[in-house]
């Protein structure tokens, strides 16, 4: 690798390309159009394969038949959206390809090619391996996907993989924002169906889904290029939060942690409070609750009168009254005198009957 290495330091840098800058419209993001790829083959006619399926998914290609040919066209020609590369591609000895130099070469290039960009996506092509894990990798390229098939499926498959992976990392901080926002959204309007699950969790799941439909036929799901990705995970987000709400059962029973929750202002409560009553009368009881709260809160500087009044709202006589809050024959007059006044008018507070009581 030492040769390729070399021949990254004498060349200018490579600017890798740069975030869209923020002024650009919130809806927008990567697509599929304008995409390029760098083809490293030796051999003639699985580079004429390879060449044809990239042009059928889109791509404009470039071609190299040596590893120091494929870097300096990445020099010249970068970015590119996918570079593949023969994991026996042979070096260049001068003018001459040396085919007899050990077949590690394109491992080599992959590796000069991250040095020089590090988010670069990468296909190794391993055509004599049967199984991806016999494939000889150094630690740093382990996640790099391998093209072990000669058939234009998994090669689709892992191109999708790639764009969706260049997607997710073009998302702007704005469009993030939108998309943690209507995830919150969805999480919160399910209820006890999210299930502790959080807005954090359903795009977790979007994410994780549509990665899993680039590379899985049939599983997750599949990104189509033509809907802009912020649409489609919002579009996933809507899909997954609507099945969590067909899957969750309404008589389910409470967890422990959703019986003591708190709010904003870290007061203790719990959903049972707002569960709805069952009782017919349950409207009419409320509305008489809120109306004797609405009197107590009138007397709550006059302790005798407040206490008289919970006695009649207790149905408690008179007596009851005056012995179970230790109140006379005159301090209950007066009491009750107060209550009449301010509830209905002097007018008809006063007369011979309020001396009698109840």
């Amino acid at each position: 690798m030492a040769h390729l290495l070399s021949f990254i330091d004498t060349r200018p840098q490579f600017e890798p390309p740069q975030p869209p800058e923020p002024s650009l419209p919130p809806t927008k993001s990567i697509t599929a159009s304008s995409k390029s790829a760098l083809l490293v083959e030796n051999d003639e006619s699985l580079l004429n394969f390879l060449r044809r399926s990239l042009k059928d998914e889109g791509y404009a290609v470039r071609t190299a038949s040596s590893s120091e040919e494929g870097l300096r066209l990445y020099r010249d020609c970068a970015p590119f959206n996918v570079v593949l590369i023969d994991y026996c591609v042979p070096q260049s000895n001068g003018v001459e390809i040396d085919y007899c130099a050990p077949q590690t070469n394109g491992i080599e290039l992959a590796m000069a090619i991250r040095e020089i960009n590090p988010s670069q996506g990468i296909i190794i092509a391993a055509f004599d391996y049967r199984n991806a894990g016999e494939v000889p990798r150094p630690r740093e390229l382990m996640h790099i996907p391998l093209l072990i098939d000669i058939s234009k499926f998994q090669l689709r498959s892992l191109l999708e993989k790639i764009d969706v992976d260049r997607a997710i990392e073009a998302l702007t901080s704005s469009e993030l924002l939108r998309l943690r926002q209507f995830a919150a959204f969805r999480a919160r309007g399910l209820g006890r169906a999210a299930r502790g699950r959080t807005g954090e969790d359903l795009l977790a799941e979007a994410l994780l889904g549509t990665l899993i439909g680039a590379e899985v036929t049939g599983k997750g799901r599949h990104w189509n290029k033509d809907v802009d990705f912020v649409r489609h995970l919002t579009g996933a987000m809507r899909s997954i939060s609507s099945c969590w709400k067909r899957q969750f059962k309404e008589k389910e029973a409470y967890l422990i942690s959703e019986l003591f929750l708190h709010d904003a202002e870290e007061q203790e409560g719990s959903p049972l409070e707002n569960v709805a009553s069952g009782d017919p009368a349950a409207d009419q009881r409320l509305i008489e609750k809120d109306e004797q709260d609405r009197v107590l809160t009138i007397f709550k500087a006059d302790p005798e009168a407040t206490q008289v009044l919970h006695g009649l709202l207790g149905s408690l006589k008179k007596n009851e009254i005056m012995s179970s809050y230790g109140l006379d024959e005159k301090r209950y007059a007066a009491a009750m005198k107060r209550i009449r006044v301010k509830l209905l008018g002097r007018k008809n507070g006063g007369g011979r009957g309020e001396k009698h009581g109840r």
